[in-house]
């Protein structure tokens, strides 16, 4: 039953009629035809015999460029083929098994066999969905010249292809997470006085503790004392992967767009001297590494590995494993938000630490119109001491980016 199975159709249509043609032949006492319709059976038997032979020493090597790249970005494959000695003639069909988001199976042939110098053969693949995708086993089927019998082969050994979120190249966010120069804090505070403190105007929601009497008095406006912040400043970096916080379908929708934010801005913070504490809504993700190269890489694994969760608020965000620290910054990529999520979010930003999110209008990314609750919470976050940056499905994000930064500089 075995060799029947790997006979091809063409190859069981000649065994078939050779069967056939020798019987008849049998029965009209025709000797030519009885040998014709051996020859037929012998030589599907011969080729399925051959096919079955295995490629001596058939070994194969994958190179991949780079482990990781940016989803949308197009890459190529390269196998290198290698056989001992010298193959039966015989055709080697090669297939790759790749996951549906790197798109089809890459497909080649080699007539011959493969030599023992070896044969290279590369292909492009473009990852359309963020995450780890493996590409391999490569399957092997071997036909006879003929195409009459066939067997198919795979090797166990594949490779992971890591597909990171998109990233953008952001500005510096002066005066905001990222930090402030010395010399901008220095000539900020000679504006003011010369007791080397930086102030600015009162908002709602401000510690009165924090009021600078000296400077309101000189300047008729109630001014608060804004702490000096370190040119390494602590940011928590928030990212809301809450699944009914997101809405939309395909590479486009309000989730992946968060994740590529989330990406930007950390890297961005980082380059700027920041140390990052990176949460979602399940919890601390992973905490900052005085060595900034594994951390950029730590927060590119952490986000390519980001998923949905099902929880139901933004609390385990807000915890912390050593409690928040009061100078500490807070940058937050946020998903539709309740009213609850508002509070939580006031009562985290009580510190002298800056506070930036960008808000989505996330029915938007579902194709509905522009849900005015969104601006309304964002407002309530403005109000009590956030700078808060609205983007839709039509905002990039270095445009929401850029909308922060005209925020954080009008309002220092």
């Amino acid at each position: 039953m075995q060799p029947w199975r790997r006979l091809t159709p063409r190859g069981r249509i000649v065994a078939l009629g050779g069967l056939v043609l020798a019987a008849v032949s049998l029965w009209l006492g025709q000797r030519d035809l009885f040998w014709l319709g051996a020859f037929g059976v012998a030589l599907v038997l011969g080729s399925a015999l051959m096919v079955s032979a295995p490629v001596r020493g058939l070994r194969h090597e994958r190179r991949i460029p780079a482990q990781s790249v940016p989803v949308g970005t197009p890459f190529t494959v390269t196998l290198e083929l290698h056989a001992e000695g010298r193959s039966r003639p015989r055709l080697l069909h090669f297939e790759e098994v790749v996951s549906s988001a790197l798109g089809p199976r890459p497909r080649f042939s080699l007539s011959g066999g493969v030599g023992a110098w070896g044969e290279e053969y590369s292909y492009p693949l473009t990852a359309t969905r963020r995450g780890r995708h493996r590409v391999g086993p490569l399957l092997v089927r071997s036909l006879d010249p003929f195409g009459l019998a066939r067997h198919d082969m795979a090797f166990s050994t594949s490779s992971e292809v890591a597909v990171a979120p998109r990233v953008h190249e952001l500005g510096r966010l002066v005066g905001g997470a990222a930090g402030t120069s010395a010399e901008a804090r220095t000539s900020r505070a000679g504006l003011v006085g010369q007791d080397d403190v930086l102030v600015r105007q009162y908002r709602r929601g401000d510690d009165v503790r924090r009021v600078h009497w000296r400077s309101t008095a000189r300047t008729g406006d109630l001014m608060v004392r804004r702490e000096e912040q370190a040119w390494q400043p602590a940011t928590r970096l928030l990212l809301d992967n809450r699944r009914d916080a997101h809405a939309g379908d395909g590479p486009d929708n309000s989730f992946e767009w968060a994740v590529s934010a989330t990406a930007s801005i950390g890297l961005a913070l980082l380059s700027f001297g920041a140390t990052l504490d990176l949460s979602d809504a399940d919890g601390v993700l992973d905490s900052h590494d005085n060595d900034r190269t594994v951390w950029a890489q730590r927060l590119l694994d952490a986000m390519t590995d980001e998923q949905l969760s099902w929880a139901p608020d933004l609390m385990a965000m807000a915890r912390t494993e050593h409690g928040r620290r009061q100078e500490e910054a807070v940058a937050a990529v946020l998903g539709r938000l309740t009213d609850a999520d508002v509070a939580l979010l006031l009562d985290l930003h009580t510190g002298s630490g800056s506070a930036v999110a960008i808000l989505l209008d996330v029915g938007t990314f579902a194709g509905l119109p522009h849900d005015p609750a969104t601006a309304l919470r964002a407002q309530a976050l403005t109000d009590h001491g956030w700078t808060v940056a609205v983007a839709d499905a039509q905002t990039t994000v270095p445009a929401a980016w850029d909308q922060l930064r005209n925020a954080v500089e009008a309002a220092a």
